[in-house]
């Protein structure tokens, strides 16, 4: 009897010892909320409209987001504000259960505006949730129809080159509540997308006209 009640006893401690090893290894299980970032005028609400609905919509600034659930695959999507003041406390709220996260960028717009796109980058790869679960992030490049479009690979490597300063930046802040200063890397280290652990791809579209294409976001939401 002794014998038996020892064998349970080992059986139970090498099941709670895989069970262990199996989550560090995996991780927790995949969210099911595809959340779109994105500035004001980068056409986010309108690409929103297109995905969930498959039509061209009238779109206007918003102090909310907007929520709609995906047939197949069954994902949730959520259009965050591009308002500065509110993305972050909406995206943090939702980021809890993140499966992927699209960042639109106006190309026809970027030069003007690429340190604000790469701000939005910037705390989507600073958020706790993303950072643990390394989900894949989307960069769309909204807009490629228009003549002074930029492409997703000259976007890409802007962008990096933004990161690498606003984390710089954030080298020379002040540190958050645990007393740690929330980077992306070493201070002074060039910024690399894909040497973060998280998959970012860049990709080109079009949400609105006669030349719509959103083949790209469609396919990358299918490898989720």
């Amino acid at each position: 009897k002794q014998w038996y009640q020892r064998r349970v006893r080992v059986s139970l401690i090498l099941l709670v010892f895989t069970y262990v090893l199996l989550k560090q290894l995996f991780g927790k299980a995949k969210g099911n909320t595809i959340i779109m970032m994105g500035i004001e005028g980068s056409g986010k609400t309108a690409l929103y409209a297109q995905l969930v609905a498959g039509k061209e919509v009238q779109t206007q600034s918003s102090l909310t987001e907007n929520t709609s659930q995906l047939s197949a695959p069954p994902l949730k999507v959520v259009d965050v504000p591009g308002n500065a003041r509110l993305r972050g406390d909406i995206f943090t709220k939702y980021s809890s259960a993140v499966r992927g996260v699209v960042v639109v960028v106006d190309s026809a717009d970027f030069v003007d505006k690429v340190r604000e796109c790469s701000e939005v980058l910037f705390e989507v790869l600073l958020n706790d949730n993303v950072r643990s679960s390394k989900c894949p992030i989307l960069v769309f490049c909204n807009k490629q129809d228009e003549e002074m479009s930029r492409g997703p690979d000259p976007i890409k490597v802007a962008m990096e080159r933004e990161l690498t300063t606003l984390n710089n930046t954030a080298a020379n802040a002040l540190s958050d509540d645990s007393g740690a200063r929330k980077m992306l890397g070493a201070e002074n280290e060039a910024i690399k997308l894909d040497k973060l652990g998280h998959k970012v791809t860049a990709v080109g579209g079009v949400c609105v006209g006669p030349d719509m294409d959103i083949s790209n976001l469609n396919s990358w939401i299918a490898t989720l």
